[in-house]
């Protein structure tokens, strides 16, 4: 007898059904099981979240134009409304910048280049002096060089904003996490 023969087509959507269902509510017990919560949720004792904690860290300045970009986009998420009056945390920062040319015309020069920018921060405890998250964010993007000067100079630009807000991006989310964790 065969597999056909024997469950009817009724019979094999209900077990698929049923399947289906077991393996969805396995996974959620699954998550909440292995202690994921999401960054943005209050905490039951103090009624603060990530968020509000985030806005607890002052931004060091950085140096050069990738650094202000890099500060910009750090205080755009966790210090919307300014550096804060009475900050708990100190967030420094060293940029490293890096190309590399991945195509070559006939002519010896380079047609494409990769961008990647590293970035090593410290969160520092204030009160302390202590050191308490350091980690390091890291971005690739490429850009085209073309004949012209100005449209190589604005792609390198725009290419080097982009992987600097993913590289803030990722910092935020760290930071976060480390504070949600740390409450």
């Amino acid at each position: 007898m065969s597999y056909k023969q024997i469950f009817s087509n009724s019979q094999r959507s209900f077990w698929r059904r049923g399947l289906i269902s077991f393996g969805l509510i396995n996974l959620l017990l699954w998550l909440s099981a292995c202690g994921f919560q999401p960054i943005y949720r209050k905490d039951n004792t103090t009624g603060d979240s990530a968020y509000q904690q985030l806005q607890t860290v002052r931004i060091d300045p950085l140096p050069d134009r990738p650094g202000q970009i890099l500060h910009n986009l750090l205080r755009d998420r966790m210090n919307p409304l300014g550096q804060p009056r009475e900050p708990l945390y100190s967030l420094k920062a060293i940029i490293t910048e890096s190309e590399k040319d991945l195509a070559v015309r006939l002519d010896n020069t380079a047609s494409r280049t990769n961008l990647a920018i590293t970035v090593q921060y410290y969160l520092v405890e204030i009160s302390s002096g202590k050191t308490v998250l350091s980690a390091k964010a890291r971005s690739t993007g490429s850009y085209d060089k073309l004949n012209d000067p100005y449209a190589t100079l604005v792609a390198e630009d725009t290419t080097r904003k982009r992987v600097l807000r993913q590289i803030s991006n990722d910092m935020a989310l760290q930071i976060g996490a480390y504070l949600n964790k740390a409450q």
